[in-house]
């Protein structure tokens, strides 16, 4: 008689995965299946849906106290940017990964996350208000600091110096963010605490995530 059941049990690592993820995490093998463990007792499936998603990242929003409320377009725009191989769903690779970049990933390229999340859509655009509350709520998520005194002063003077008219037109997303990754004065204006300190490399903050 063929068993009506399924095996929970979760693949193992290939080799060339653990050498893959640990040489991009700089986590130990013991490390890295500590996470698969985990993530397969989550998500026995082996994936993350968009629903799922979701929920993670508000999990993750109450464990940092944030109030930002995340949108579903911001959220929908973040799951396509992580799934990879574009199954519509985030396996184990894709879900670590993006964890290994809030939790250890430099500014930087926690920075141009930032930027390539509408990369697809050149059509897009923002009020100066939208702009903003997008980039605050997407720091908040990827434990990217904000400078000192917030981002609307360096917000403005990035808008000022690519001469938009942001107060009687919308901003497109594609031109501003070609701008700002384009331009090493203007990616390092988001990212310095101090504006004193101008031109000075910038360090990171690791915060360790569980899911």
């Amino acid at each position: 008689m063929k068993s009506i059941f399924r095996s929970r049990l979760r693949p193992a690592l290939t080799a060339t995965q653990i050498q893959t993820l640990t040489n991009q995490s700089h986590l130990t093998n013991e490390e890295l299946e500590e996470w698969h463990e985990r993530f397969y007792h989550c998500y026995p499936r082996g994936y993350l849906s968009s629903k799922e998603f979701l929920l993670y990242l508000q999990q993750l929003q109450n464990q940092k106290n944030l109030d930002n409320q995340l949108t579903k377009s911001m959220v929908k725009k973040l799951f396509r940017l992580l799934d990879l191989n574009e199954d519509k769903h985030l396996n184990f690779e894709e879900f670590f990964l993006f964890n290994i970049l809030i939790n250890r990933g430099t500014n930087e390229d926690k920075l141009k996350l930032v930027f390539n999340l509408y990369d697809r859509n050149k059509e897009k655009y923002f009020t100066r208000q939208q702009l903003e509350q997008l980039l605050d709520q997407m720091f908040d998520l990827i434990n990217l600091p904000k400078p000192n005194n917030g981002l609307t002063q360096r917000l403005e003077t990035i808008l000022n110096r690519t001469n938009f008219n942001t107060q009687n037109s919308k901003i497109s997303w594609h031109t501003f963010s070609t701008y700002v990754l384009n331009d090493p004065a203007l990616f390092e204006l988001l990212l310095i605490d101090d504006i004193d300190e101008y031109h000075c490399d910038t360090n990171f903050t690791i915060i360790t995530t569980r899911f």
